[in-house]
Order: C-alpha cells, then structure tokens, then sequence
C-alpha cells in the first residue's frame, strides 16, 4: 500500500515537473521571439536614419562631415559595412572625427575655428563627388 502511494507520489512529481519545464520552454520560446522581433525593428530604424542622411548629404540638406559622423555611428550596428569600406567618406571621417563640437567649439579662438573650417570645408570639397558616388552605392547597398 505505502509502496502504491509513494508511486503514484512520485509520478505525479514527475508530471509536474514536466509541466513546468514545458512551460519554461513556452516563455523561452516566447521571449526570443520577442528578442529577434526587437533586434529587427531595431535594424529598420537604423537602415531608415541611414537612408534619410543618406540622401540628405546627397541633396546639399546635410554636410558631408556631420553626414560622415552619423553614418559611422549607425553603420557599426548593422555590422554589414563599416564606413571604412567606402574610402571618401572614411578619409572625410578621418579629418573631422576628432575636432570639437558644441561647447569645446565655442570655446575655441575664432582663428583657431577658422582654421578647423578651412581644414574641413576643404576636405568636403575635395571629396565631394566621391563621396556622393559612394552615398548611392551605400543607398543601394542597404536597401
């Protein structure tokens, strides 16, 4: 009799212990799902700014210096491209990557400022065209 009882004990730990792991296995399921539904919006987001500075810096809308500093940023997530693979645009990036903005910009001389425009204006007109080229092939590379 208590050998009855303790099987029949024993099996119901087993059903609930096999209950809970489905169950465990249902939330985990779930919650990747969840996971890759946000990792995919999160791409849409970033293909989406990628293609309005994109097509800014391609109009005039954009300079190609700040255009530069943000595709850097949004490419390095994607993870497909990096802005070294597209040579105008890096050798831009290289020239203003470290001068100042906002207040560190401010607070410089004015001939100091002048100085890191004339840098940077003479960059963008250099590399314009290919740089522009390089913008569509990235367009097209992305969509």
């Amino acid at each position: 009799m208590w050998t009855t009882i303790l099987l029949i004990f024993g099996i119901a730990i087993i059903m609930a212990m096999g209950a809970y792991s489905l169950y465990l296995f249902a939330q985990l399921r779930k919650q990747k799902q969840l996971f890759e539904q946000a990792k995919q919006a999160r791409i849409t987001r970033i293909k989406e700014s990628i293609e309005i500075i994109a097509r800014a810096m391609q109009s005039n809308e954009c300079n190609h210096s700040e255009g530069v500093i943000r595709l850097r940023m949004l490419l390095e997530p994607l993870g497909q491209k990096r802005l070294q693979d597209y040579p105008a645009m890096w050798a831009l990036y290289e020239v203003v990557q470290d001068m100042p903005t906002h207040d560190e910009r401010k607070a410089l001389k004015k001939n100091e400022r002048m100085k890191l425009d004339l840098a940077r204006e003479s960059k963008e007109v250099e590399l314009e065209e290919k740089i522009k080229e390089e913008v569509l092939q990235l367009l097209k590379e992305i969509a």
